[in-house]
């Protein structure tokens, strides 16, 4: 709760930067890039909420990390589907597009599994170690 309420002004900023970041996910723009185009001064507070939701995540990473779980529920659909193919978790998780705590257990099992960076986000690298473990399914 008390990170919640740290961190709820943050969220409240990052809201507001939505429709920028969604429109740089859709139009393949970076999502880093796009934010300090909209936002200068959010980028640490971005970096700050992937810190927090990812812990031992790359400090380079953080910011990305945070936009693409919060703002494109589409990839985080995906994942979520992917993950419940390949019987990662069970029981499966809602495929809701929220990438909470149950979303990120499952991402940190399939890292630690293929032998990825274990952080619980699902970045580049864990998405193409997804899609080839699908093409093998």
């Amino acid at each position: 709760m008390e990170l919640l309420v740290t961190l709820l002004p943050i969220i409240f900023r990052a809201i507001n930067l939505a429709p920028q970041i969604q429109q740089a996910i859709q139009s393949g723009t970076s999502t880093v890039q796009a934010v300090e185009d909209n936002a200068g001064n959010l980028l640490p507070l971005l970096g700050q909420i992937g810190r927090q939701m990812f812990p031992g995540i790359q400090d380079s990473l953080a910011a990305a990390a945070a936009a693409s779980s919060m703002f494109d529920p589409s990839s985080v659909k995906w994942v979520q589907t992917a993950l419940n193919v390949l019987h990662v978790v069970d029981p499966a998780l809602d495929v809701d597009g929220e990438y909470g705590p149950l979303t990120t257990a499952a991402v940190k099992k399939f890292q630690q599994a293929n032998g990825l960076v274990v952080d619980g986000w699902a970045g580049d690298a864990t998405q193409q170690k997804l899609q080839q473990a699908l093409a093998a399914h």
